[in-house]
């Protein structure tokens, strides 16, 4: 009988490992919406000093979809399918390549999760989503 059970109990708890890992699984090949996951971030974090009517020395501006892939100073600040060599994941993150850590007017930087929402968005293609 306690063979029974332990094998029971193994089956049951490798069962929900396994309903564990497809969710997380699930999670992470979520396709990100630049309307609903991305866009929200900008708004709050990035439109302050990157709107048109802004002073903006990078002259990149963030008001619209076609604003960002059109780009700035710097070229275009995503690349399809390559977030970590997007300019704009690397702006975001501590030690970017040039310049300072965005946004730069504020001492609060994007979380980690925020940072991952782009470039998420990114690498499945930066889609107008």
């Amino acid at each position: 009988m306690k063979l029974y059970v332990s094998l029971l109990f193994v089956v049951l708890v490798g069962n929900l490992s396994l309903m564990i890992a497809q969710e997380n699984s699930k999670e992470k090949n979520k396709a990100v919406s630049f309307s609903n996951d991305v866009f929200p971030i900008i708004k709050k974090r990035c439109l302050p000093c990157h709107a048109s009517d802004s002073e903006n020395p990078s002259e990149l501006f963030m008001e619209s979809f076609p604003d960002i892939m059109k780009g700035g100073k710097h070229g275009k600040p995503v690349i399809p399918k390559k977030g970590d060599e997007s300019i704009l994941v690397q702006k975001i993150k501590p030690s970017p390549p040039f310049g300072d850590q965005m946004p730069l007017m504020t001492k609060k930087k994007l979380t980690d999760e925020e940072i991952e929402i782009f470039k998420k968005w990114i690498d499945q293609g930066a889609k107008k989503n």
